[in-house]
């Protein structure tokens, strides 16, 4: 009985590992979701013998496999029809609505302070640590923005705007899409000052990447950003490209730009069973073992001379 009980263990494990490190891909593939079925069903075949041999044990037998039935479906549901991890992010002071968790994140000013997850009239507080809500764990992820400043030649602090219309754009660049460049890849994001008629690209250097960068003078121990100024038909305009480190303001096309590169938080969702659902059925089934095991043993003894 021995292979019952392991079985049983290393599909209940499977199952319970999505709730302690959750955001694994694996646990969305179809060969993981498998392989705990198989262990769940090799487990009731074997059990199913079990109970003949030992008819007291029936009880015993329906509670262990009614909790690890429990655990399996809720981890099996959880791995096949719940949404993929994903990480959301917003500009401080942001508000970004997500149907999976049925609410909005409400993105703090200052990125020290909690993310509020707003659902009607009750809030939840992203801190430090994770948050289970319904079947889903939350956790902040630190990533690298950029908050840009664009002035004037004569310094005077200029609006930047979305790319393609006029409204108005968080001076946090987010930078959610990837370019390459010199064989890296780097994020990258554009906005527009519609005062100077202007497009500029921004691209993200880590201090690793910037100091493989040949720049006079170089950049050392320091991220860097490269802004593109462009005219509004997206030509490059001249002396418009400039490498930058991080808290540098420098003179191109016309526009005064700094970027300073800062930590500011995003939410990582990742679905995971329930954890209610998964102490009771896990409850259930340590139960349900437990009392097997003293049953098999109990007819073991009696049935020796």
């Amino acid at each position: 009985m021995t292979d019952v009980f392991v079985a049983i263990a290393v599909a209940i494990v499977a199952v319970l590992a999505q709730d302690v490190l959750p955001g694994r891909a694996l646990y969305h593939y179809g060969w993981y979701n498998a392989i705990v079925a198989a262990l769940t069903i090799y487990a009731i075949s074997r059990l199913r013998g079990v109970r003949r041999a030992h008819p007291r044990a029936t009880g015993a037998f329906a509670v262990l496999l009614f909790g690890t039935g429990v655990v399996v479906f809720a981890g099996i549901a959880g791995g096949l029809l719940a949404p993929d991890t994903q990480t959301l992010v917003g500009a401080p002071g942001a508000s970004v609505r997500s149907a999976d968790l049925g609410g909005t994140l409400a993105f703090p000013l200052a990125p020290s302070d909690p993310i509020a997850l707003e659902r009607g009239r009750s809030t939840i507080l992203i801190g430090g640590g994770r948050r289970y809500t319904g079947g889903f764990v939350l956790w902040k992820v630190p990533r690298s923005v950029v908050y840009v400043e664009a002035q004037d030649a004569g310094g005077n602090r200029l609006t930047i705007t979305q790319p393609s219309n006029a409204t108005f754009l968080s001076p946090v660049l987010l930078l959610q899409q990837t370019t390459h460049i010199a064989g890296m890849t780097v994020p990258v994001d554009t906005f527009a000052v519609p005062a100077a008629r202007r497009v500029v690209k921004a691209v993200l250097f880590s201090a690793q990447q910037a100091a493989q960068l040949h720049t006079t003078p170089p950049i050392v121990g320091s991220p860097a950003v490269l802004f593109a100024v462009s005219d509004q038909n997206d030509r490059i305009l001249p002396g418009g490209i400039g490498v930058l480190a991080t808290g540098q303001r420098r003179a191109l096309a016309g526009l005064r730009l700094r970027g300073d590169v800062r930590t500011y938080p995003a939410i990582t969702v990742a679905s995971a069973p329930y954890l209610p659902v998964l102490v009771i059925g896990l409850a259930l089934a340590l139960a349900g073992a437990g009392r097997l095991r003293m049953v098999v043993r109990a007819d073991i003894t009696a049935s020796k001379p």
